[in-house]
């Protein structure tokens, strides 16, 4: 839009009303912007464990919003605006999260830095060590505070400083992105709203800005509060063309769950490239629509593997996370020799294993247990010989491809298993017996229910393993997000248990737990089951050839390893339909099972019930078909849908802007006079139609130069030269003679400028006119001169260098 100057106000001698009421404006639109992103802000609720972080966060925006309003205040340059906003920021973060260390307790110093990097250190820790909601501790309040103020800052420059309320959606939508991603159940109808509702605001203060602004210019025009309706009724059909277009979007897009966003459906976006903690990318993985995050590994071994980055072993707290354990952790990974080896009458199988990742980036190494060496890895590299776990010394998290590993694990029988005693107390640490002491009753009370008739640890494993893929239980995916329980922990595994449907990492940890409080040592292994066979071999470093297997999202896994005295660690599969059941339970698992079905079959003839899912178990080396996510139903459909929306909307939005300016324009004339508007939607008409202005025109030579371009008819000239008139008039009247509002209406009517547009239309061609209509030049301000718009000039003078008569 070209902006029109009105002649000054009658009585006024500067520019400081004009200031005072437009400033006014900016400082309400710049808190409204504030409170936007605050409400958008509340969505992360759920990511961050309670409300503690609310106020430093608030805090932050506040001021965000207070230094920009002070750089308004005392008229910084409209660059500085966002510097301000930063400096503030800056800041009340030192005073916040440094004040020790900060000169005066606010303003940094080279401490403050250190201090700053500790923390987002430590925030890097919690996510990767932590399930949502994870505790919102010093430095993941300080990464926050931080993040959402940088988007306060850039919400405000688009929404106030550089006068784009609409573009600050995309500042909105980063904030959003987080809970979007990461929550299991997306953003959630009620961080929805408040983000739209935030949205609306800024649409609001920046609309009513721009009104005031107006009013402010054109001096004693008395611009109504209140948009007409059509302008009201074509608001509301944009939003919600907006609403309707988000809530569909999640239908087309491929890497949305089944459901209706914002509730039901997010977008998976973590699978594979994360350093989250493994347990937090498990359930994401698991509910991809579509095979991502490919993985292959070639081995000599006879039957598949499993691949374990880490272990869960500390089952003490609310929330389980992997213990890095930086103390017992040894550099080095050339040899490794686990702390408790298997009893040398039991033999040991060495199996080689080329592992290819370029799609998995955690600060956890893939390998199959119990690796004995790695080679082909860069960088430095630790290890615990109590997990065999082996991690990146550096936290690095970069994908890594061609790497070997030596594998060492005792093969074991049921017989041999069968014949071990019970571990002594002092068998392994205690970290992997200890239970807390609130213990819930359900978990100790199902343990007794499952072990009820066995003898002896190996005993009581198997019945641990079958009665979880018993019929009592079932694999469900979504059953844990609808009841709550996406996660884990013992509150989390008390609700399992009592509804006895979820995913692999609430079976494995209901059997590492139930075994503990048996009296077997446990600890929970992640990574992935073995995957499919690709038909393919590659050749391994001594020239024998090893079979290719592939791994993706759908085969992210969770599994119990139990200890046992003489044999170690042993894995055992408890999740039906998911992984491979061990040889050395497969037929005691697959008698257990049958006679569990046999007690259901008989209680289903005395009391019906539904049917439950089969539980028999896989042969030896067989792979289990994993369940897959299905996909959003309609996406094809809601694909072509949400393409013809966004190709229209690309070829109207430029024609509905251009008639609503237009609109208003007309509704300002007809209400206030203005011969500045009739005159602007005029010059934009000339601009539509291909005629140009030039920077040094004047409204008189750019009028007297359109007329002969275009060939004017006389009727149009004439309106032409009365629209230019009753403008120079307007922009150039001597305030002296002007009292009060202006009562008296142009002497040029909107008529006039609906007689100049059908003479130009009828100027040009047919796509001329076709590009007028839906490609207005005058909505593009790259492609606009001036349009013959003259800068007011002091009072007395007169436009093209006529001297000012008496």
């Amino acid at each position: 839009m070209t902006a029109t100057l009105a002649p000054p106000r009658a009585q006024q001698s500067g520019p400081a009303p004009r200031a005072r009421r437009t400033g006014n404006a900016q400082w309400a639109a710049g808190a409204v912007s504030a409170v936007a992103v605050l409400l958008c802000a509340l969505s992360v609720h759920g990511v961050l464990d309670g409300l503690a972080w609310l106020w430093p966060l608030g805090t932050a925006v506040a001021a965000v919003a207070a230094g920009t309003a002070a750089a308004r205040w005392f008229r910084f340059p409209t660059a500085l605006v966002p510097v301000a906003g930063m400096a503030a920021l800056t800041l009340i973060l030192t005073l916040m999260f440094s004040a020790d260390s900060a000169f005066l307790g606010i303003i940094p110093t080279a401490a403050t830095l250190e201090r700053a990097g500790t923390l987002l250190a430590g925030a890097q820790t919690t996510v990767i060590t932590q399930v949502i909601p994870v505790t919102p501790d010093t430095g993941v309040v300080f990464v926050a505070c931080l993040a959402v103020g940088l988007i306060a800052v850039l919400v405000d420059t688009l929404a106030v400083t550089l006068r784009m309320p609409a573009a600050s959606g995309f500042g909105l939508f980063t904030v959003l992105l987080v809970p979007a991603i990461i929550k299991p159940q997306s953003v959630g109808v009620a961080g929805f709203a408040a983000a739209a509702a935030g949205y609306l605001l800024i649409l609001a203060a920046g609309t009513w800005q721009e009104r005031r602004e107006r009013s402010a210019a054109t001096a004693g025009s008395d611009v109504p509060s209140r948009p007409s309706g059509p302008q009201a009724a074509g608001a509301a059909g944009i939003g919600a063309g907006a609403v309707v277009a988000a809530l569909l979007v999640s239908l087309a897009i491929p890497g949305f769950n089944a459901g209706a966003f914002p509730q039901g459906a997010r977008f998976n976006f973590l699978n594979g490239t994360t350093g989250l903690n493994p347990v937090v990318s498990l359930g994401n993985d698991l509910r991809q629509p579509t095979a991502t995050g490919r993985i292959t590994y070639a081995t000599d071994s006879t039957r598949p593997l499993y691949l374990r980055s880490t272990t869960l072993e500390d089952f003490s707290g609310s929330r389980w996370a992997p213990d890095t354990r930086e103390n017992d952790r040894l550099t080095g990974v050339d040899e490794m020799t686990p702390a408790r080896t298997a009893d040398p009458a039991i033999p040991t199988d060495t199996v080689r294993t080329v592992i290819s990742s370029p799609s998995y980036a955690s600060p956890w190494l893939l390998a199959p247990y119990a690796p004995s060496a790695v080679s082909g890895l860069d960088g430095s590299w630790t290890w615990d010989p109590s997990t065999m776990t082996i991690l990146s010394a550096t936290g690095s998290s970069k994908p890594r491809a061609g790497y070997e590993v030596l594998s060492e694990a005792p093969v074991v029988t049921g017989d041999a298993l069968a014949g071990l005693p019970a571990s002594p107390s002092d068998a392994v640490d205690p970290m992997f017996t200890d239970l807390p002491d609130d213990l819930p009753q359900i978990i100790r009370d199902t343990a007794r229910e499952a072990v009820a008739d066995a003898e002896g640890p190996y005993e009581q494993a198997l019945a641990l393993q079958s009665f979880l893929r018993g019929p009592k239980f079932d694999y469900s995916l979504e059953a844990p997000v609808e009841g709550g329980y996406d996660g884990n922990g013992i509150d989390v595994l008390a609700r399992f248990l009592e509804q006895r449907s979820g995913y692999c990492i609430h079976f494995a940890s209901a059997m590492a737990v139930m075994a503990r409080e048996v009296g077997i040592p446990s600890r929970m292994g992640l990574g992935y089951a073995p995957g499919r066979a690709t038909g393919s071999t590659i050749e391994g470093p001594d020239g024998t050839e090893l079979d290719e297997y592939a791994v993706d999202a759908r085969d992210a896994h969770a599994w119990p390893e139990l200890y046992f005295e003489g044999a170690g660690w042993v894995r055992f599969e408890p999740t039906p339909s998911r992984g491979v059941v061990p040889g050395y339970a497969v037929e005691r698992q697959q008698n257990a099972a049958s006679a569990a079905q046999a007690d259901a079959d008989q209680r289903e003839l005395q009391n019906p019930v539904p049917p439950a899912l089969p539980s028999a178990a896989p042969e030896p080396g067989a792979q289990s078909q994993p369940l897959e996510p299905e996909e959003t139903a309609g996406a094809p459909w809601a694909g072509v849908g949400i393409g013809l929306l966004v190709a229209g909307a690309a070829i109207l939005t430029p024609w509905a802007l251009r008639r609503r300016r237009s609109g208003l324009r007309r509704s300002e004339h007809g209400q206030t006079g203005s011969a500045a508007a009739a005159w602007s939607e005029a010059t934009d008409l000339a601009q539509d139609f291909g005629y140009r202005a030039r920077t040094a025109d004047s409204p008189r030579s750019f009028a007297d130069r359109l007329a002969v371009q275009a060939a004017l008819p006389q009727p149009a000239a004439n309106a032409l030269a009365r629209l230019r008139t009753a403008y120079e008039a307007e922009a150039y009247a001597d305030p002296a003679r002007v009292a009060g509002p202006r009562t008296v209406r142009s002497p040029a009517d909107w008529q006039d400028v609906e007689t100049l547009h059908t003479a130009l239309r009828a100027s040009v061609s047919v796509p001329a006119r076709l590009r007028a209509r839906f490609i207005p030049a005058s909505f593009f301000p790259a492609s606009r001169g001036r349009s013959g718009q003259a800068e007011p000039r002091p009072a007395g003078s007169q436009p093209d260098g006529v001297s000012p008569g008496r």
